[in-house]
C-alpha cells in the first residue's frame, strides 16, 4: 500500500500514514526491542510504500519505506483546512443539492 505520513514522532519511533484507499489510517509504530525494527525518518508529507495488517480493528504498517520525501507536504494542512470547513458549513447549515437529473428522476417515481 501507498500512503502519505501525516505525523511522525522519531523519538517514539511511531508515525500515521493517510492511505491510498481512502479507509482508514495506518499506524506505525516500530519495537526495535522485540522485532529489531528501526523507525525511518519520515516527515510529513513524505510518500511511502508499506505492507498494512489489522490488529484488533486498527490497520497497521510494516516494512514502511520513504518512496519520495516531501511529495504531500500540503496534505495535514488541506485535511485540518477540510475538517474546519466541514464544520463551518454544518453550523451554516447548507444543504447540498443533487444534480437535476436526479431530482427528475425522483418526480418521475411519485407522480
Amino acid at each position: 500500500m501507498y500512503g502519505v505520513v501525516l505525523w511522525s514522532d522519531i523519538s517514539e519511533n511511531k508515525a500515521v500514514f493517510w492511505c491510498e484507499d481512502q479507509g482508514d489510517l495506518a499506524f506505525f509504530h516500530a519495537c526495535p526491542e522485540i522485532d529489531g525494527e528501526q523507525c525511518t525518518e519520515f516527515d510529513a508529507g513524505d510518500l511511502v510504500q508499506f505492507d498494512i495488517y489489522l490488529d484488533r480493528k486498527m490497520r497497521k504498517a510494516l516494512n514502511p519505506r520513504v518512496i519520495r520525501e516531501k511529495a504531500r507536504t500540503d496534505l495535514p494542512h488541506r485535511l485540518l483546512n477540510g475538517q474546519s470547513n466541514l464544520e463551518a458549513s454544518k453550523s451554516k447549515g447548507q444543504v447540498v443539492p443533487f444534480p437535476t437529473k436526479i431530482q427528475t428522476e425522483r418526480k418521475k417515481v411519485s407522480s
